[in-house]
């Protein structure tokens, strides 16, 4: 018998690096796994995906999956198949936003600035020299998540999205071709994607293992929807990175994953 495994899925245009020491806080207890950026199929189905986590998986199942972000539909995924006795979400995004969640703090939100912030992205996807997109990309980057972010944390950050910068792009000239081939008018909706049509969280109620979720305190809203369907969940609010960043943080995200070996032994 193996030593306990977790299964590491970071959010799209991250890689292993999005955990930082997270694994290495773990006290020796379990190995990590961590599944590629590249092998995630964040355009269509989750077969493939199950398929290759199953040949990953030591003895057939992780005992636990951590997910970041977008790929919280890919650790649900697992936990359906039965490959997961345990469920870690950090920050995750929703495919639907139920009815019980209601986002208080998109009163302060404010959209102009957001997009003033990535126009410089925009505009990037026009300009035929990849590395100068790049180049453009990482600025803004520097620019925004540098504010937040300890000099040590935004290397990282600035690390992952140099290295899938190319992946970034081809995503945002995909949705933007998308929109200029959506006709105007057209009576006929679009078709969802396949994983918008059966939104985890309406499916999550189902599950029997336990599930804990690490946010920010705005993300607190999506963590108790979480909680008010699983059957055995565990809410943990960090800072604004949700667990991932500073050092103290990801002491506390490696507590909750030690806890939940425990709640799982």
């Amino acid at each position: 018998m193996s030593s306990p495994s977790i299964l590491f899925i970071p959010d799209q245009f991250g890689d292993y690096r999005l955990w930082s020491d997270i694994p290495d806080r773990l006290l020796g207890r379990a190995q990590a796994i961590h599944f590629d950026q590249h092998d995630l199929p964040w355009t269509s189905g989750n077969g493939g995906f199950l398929e290759e986590a199953r040949r990953l998986a030591p003895d057939g199942i992780f005992h636990i999956v951590a997910a970041n972000g977008g790929a919280a539909r890919f650790g649900f995924a697992l936990a359906e198949a039965g490959l997961a006795k345990g469920l870690v979400l950090f920050q995750p995004s929703l495919d639907s936003v139920p009815d019980d969640v209601h986002f208080d703090w998109l009163a302060e939100f404010d959209p102009g600035q957001v997009l003033d912030s990535f126009m410089p992205v925009l505009s990037a996807l026009d300009e035929p020299d990849p590395d100068r997109r790049r180049e453009i990309l990482l600025e803004v980057i520097r620019t925004t998540a540098g504010r937040d972010l300890e000099p040590a944390a935004l290397e990282r950050l600035v690390a992952m999205y140099s290295d899938h910068a190319d992946e970034f792009f081809a995503s945002m000239q995909a949705f933007k071709q998308a929109l200029a081939a959506e006709p105007a008018g057209a009576d006929e909706p679009v078709p969802l994607p396949p994983w918008l049509e059966r939104p985890w969280i309406d499916r999550l109620a189902d599950l029997t293992i336990p599930v804990t979720t690490v946010v920010s305190p705005r993300g607190r809203v999506i963590a108790e929807a979480i909680a008010r369907r699983a059957k055995d969940a565990e809410i943990v609010v960090a800072g604004a990175n949700a667990g991932l960043e500073p050092a103290e943080d990801r002491a506390r995200a490696a507590d909750a994953i030690l806890r939940m070996l425990d709640r799982i032994s």
